[in-house]
């Protein structure tokens, strides 16, 4: 339906040519176009040539350029057939055009002097590409920024590069970070696990130190002292009389006496090596003048150990039976 505060007389003559070409009823016309029988009537002999009391020579050339360009014929062909000055069909064109509501065309047309082609170029790129109007307008705008754009690009692109390698290095530095913590938390974990043993250890020992010390405080005292002596007698006479226990409590005691003094082992080392001890007495004095120290300090740490291992045998056998008394 055809608005009559918006449209123009010729888009309204335009709109009812379009309505009796298509077979419309002058009814439907007047209501849709908003136009009278009159009006209809003129428009209908303006372009169709339907007045019988006008022929084609009393038409002037202008109306029939204008019918011809409707038609859709082309200026030149205008030109040739209604034997027309170029001038005068170009300028019988732009009323065709402002008559049908294209004054924005002449305007254009005039500001590039007739050279549409790079409009019509750039019209077929936009509809290859699928752009809109938006879309070429920022296009336009920004291409004299074009190299700067690329000089920006290429910068950004360093920049990408830069960062994918340091961040290449950060995984790598990670990976690393990663491996080290995972050894020091094995570390952690051993040290945890010494730490343990050291203190179950402290703790037994903290028990062995509270028993001797109730063991002392207990037979701190004269009846004390007489029956670790009797008991301490009893043990060393049970030992001398039996060989087998005095064997075992001599060698263990020499083991632990050079297990606890590496020097001793030296000495067993010189003993053992071929040509170093030999069975003559000469050498043998020799070599027991050579190594007297040793002798009598290894001697002295035996008899330390068979004096500990005595005190352990005499201190057991007490609460042994301290415990069967108070039961």
């Amino acid at each position: 339906m055809v608005n009559p505060f918006e449209q123009t007389p010729a888009e309204k003559e335009e709109y009812v040519l379009d309505m009796l070409e298509r077979g419309y009823g002058w009814n439907q016309i007047m209501k849709e176009c908003h136009v009278s029988p009159n009006t209809i009537s003129s428009i209908k002999k303006k372009f169709s040539g339907d007045d019988a009391s006008k022929n084609t020579s009393q038409i002037s050339k202008e109306t029939q350029a204008l019918k011809l360009f409707k038609e859709g014929k082309k200026a030149l062909d205008i030109a040739i057939e209604l034997d027309l000055a170029t001038d005068s069909v170009l300028l019988i064109q732009k009323k065709f055009y402002q008559l049908i509501g294209m004054d924005l065309f002449n305007q254009a047309y005039e500001q590039v002097d007739g050279n549409i082609f790079p409009f019509l170029e750039l019209f077929n790129s936009m509809n290859r590409l699928g752009m809109n109007l938006i879309q070429i307008s920022n296009a336009v705008k920004y291409a004299n920024a074009l190299p700067q754009l690329q000089n920006i690009h290429t910068i950004l692109g360093n920049e990408v590069r830069f960062l994918e390698s340091y961040r290449h290095n950060l995984h790598s530095q990670l990976n690393a970070m990663t491996n080290q913590m995972e050894d020091y938390k094995y570390s952690l974990d051993y040290c945890i696990n010494e730490f343990e043993q050291k203190r179950n250890g402290l703790l037994a020992l903290d028990y062995q130190i509270k028993n001797m010390q109730n063991f002392i405080q207990k037979f701190d005292n004269q009846e004390g002292y007489q029956r670790i002596k009797k008991e301490s007698t009893e043990q060393i006479t049970s030992i001398i009389k039996n060989n087998h226990l005095l064997v075992a409590v001599t060698v263990s005691s020499t083991l632990e006496a050079i297990r606890r003094y590496p020097y001793n082992q030296q000495l067993f080392y010189d003993l053992s090596v071929p040509g170093s001890y030999s069975t003559s007495s000469s050498h043998q004095q020799t070599w027991m003048q050579s190594h007297t120290t040793q002798l009598l300090q290894l001697s002295e740490q035996v008899q330390t150990e068979i004096a500990e291992q005595i005190t352990k045998m005499v201190i057991s056998k007490i609460q042994d039976k301290n415990c069967l008394s108070e039961v």
